[in-house]
């Protein structure tokens, strides 16, 4: 993405008074769990659940969009080898990732993150409950969605070819979505008949049952089809913000156990309540560190680049990029 001089501008200050970034920088304690070169993760010292880490690019960008296409490969592809690291010092038998994308959806900060849980049936965490599912969207919204979505994705392969894309690949029998939006190889995009907002969508893979088992390209790939739903979305159905919800593994909220990732649209006074009340711990969090860093350090961080480009447009009208990003940031304040 590029950035004019006033945007940088903006960035550089924001990124004075980032509390994440005096955290990355040391310049304020963290409690660590693992580390490399771009990225790092910590305990959320106000915790939703045990084992509750933060996960998030070393460098500063406040939105999700700002991550440039390398970034967000390696981010994303490495996210389900510390996932998978968590749950097995936690011993837990299921995992969420959370992501807000804008202060509607609960994005508290400036510097982009995920929120990484672990999850067990009994766990008393009830945030991501589905079962209300009211929301119905109108044929007029449906149809932009379908006709936008599918732009989007043809428009990135043929700027991007992939190896491995074809079509739309084999559709796995225990797949029987509502309406699709879009499928290829590794994943499906689909709308459900009502979700727990208008534009609800949800994005399964082809490929793995457990979200900690994909391989860092069909990760990668899975959060850039989210990144594009979460445009259409915005763009679409004006949506003022938007969470990312994947569930995987056995939990309350999600006794199949099966991955299924949701991008759930967010208008402000919408009535979900999806964030957590923060919380002091009644354990020793530094006993927790030891526990999940003596499990990161089996993360063998995969070299070959996987290309992930970030989200294009399709617009009903023309916006300027700079105006655009501009009122990005301008809404994280």
């Amino acid at each position: 993405m590029n950035l004019t001089p006033e945007m940088k501008a903006q960035l550089a200050e924001q990124k004075k008074q980032c509390i994440f970034c005096k955290l990355i920088a040391g310049e304020m304690p963290a409690k660590t769990v693992f580390e490399d070169g771009r990225t790092i993760g910590m305990l959320d010292i106000y915790p939703a659940l045990k084992g509750h880490t933060l996960f998030m690019p070393k460098e500063h960008y406040p939105i999700m969009p700002y991550l440039p296409g390398d970034e967000f490969s390696h981010f994303f592809g490495i996210l389900p080898r510390l996932s998978a690291s968590i749950m097995k010092a936690m011993i837990s038998t299921g995992v969420n990732v959370f992501i807000a994308n804008g202060g509607v959806a609960g994005q508290q900060a400036s510097h982009f993150l995920v929120h990484v849980l672990p999850r067990e049936a009994g766990d008393g965490f009830f945030n991501f409950f589905f079962d209300q599912r009211k929301a119905k969207i109108s044929e007029e919204k449906k149809n932009i969605l379908q006709h936008n979505f599918p732009t989007m994705m043809a428009n990135h392969f043929s700027r991007n070819p992939a190896a491995w894309h074809q079509g739309a690949g084999e559709r796995p029998a225990f797949l029987k979505p509502s309406t699709v939006l879009y499928e290829d190889e590794k994943v499906l995009v689909s709308l459900p008949e009502k979700g727990v907002a208008e534009g609800h969508i949800e994005i399964y893979s082809k490929e793995e049952k457990d979200f900690q088992k994909l391989s860092p390209e069909s990760a990668s790939h899975l959060f850039f089809v989210a990144s594009f739903a979460a445009t259409a979305v915005f763009e679409g159905l004006g949506a003022h913000g938007t969470n990312i919800i994947v569930k995987s593994g056995v939990s309350d909220d999600n006794p199949s156990g099966r991955l299924s990732m949701h991008i759930i649209p967010r208008k402000q006074d919408d009535g979900l309540k999806l964030q957590w009340e923060p919380k002091q711990p009644k354990y020793n969090l530094d006993e927790v560190v030891s526990m999940i860093k003596d499990k990161t350090w089996e993360i063998n961080v995969v070299k070959k680049k996987v290309l992930v480009e970030e989200p294009q447009k399709v617009e009903k009208k023309k916006i300027a990029p700079h105006d655009e990003i501009r009122k990005a940031i301008e809404r994280l304040h």
